[in-house]
């Protein structure tokens, strides 16, 4: 169970910097072709209209009918991804403290 949950966080921050050295990469390539009118193909939202965006996750589009439900869906999975890292993170503290206990 514990290697599984390493594995599982080290699997996150791998494509969490993925994503991240993906949209420096295309950042970095448009200042020098110079073409800023181009739309990023990692990620990328846009407000249309009143309520409406317009969103694409690796140069695919999502759509959706109620936006708020992506927000309210990315907000819960970040709250569930805070805890669970501050969760992690008292365990291993409690551990490193373990050893240091007379």
């Amino acid at each position: 169970m514990n290697v599984t949950v390493k594995l599982t966080g080290l699997l996150m921050i791998l494509l969490v910097g993925v994503v991240i050295g993906l949209q420096t990469a295309e950042r970095g390539i448009s200042k020098v072709s110079g073409l800023p009118e181009q739309q990023p193909q990692t990620f990328y939202i846009k407000k249309v209209e009143e309520g409406q965006m317009e969103i694409a996750v690796m140069g695919k589009q999502v759509q959706t009918a109620n936006p708020d439900q992506i927000v309210n869906y990315m907000s819960s999975m970040g709250t569930n991804l805070g805890s669970t890292i501050k969760s992690g993170a008292k365990v291993f503290v409690e551990w490193v403290g373990a050893f240091f206990e007379p």
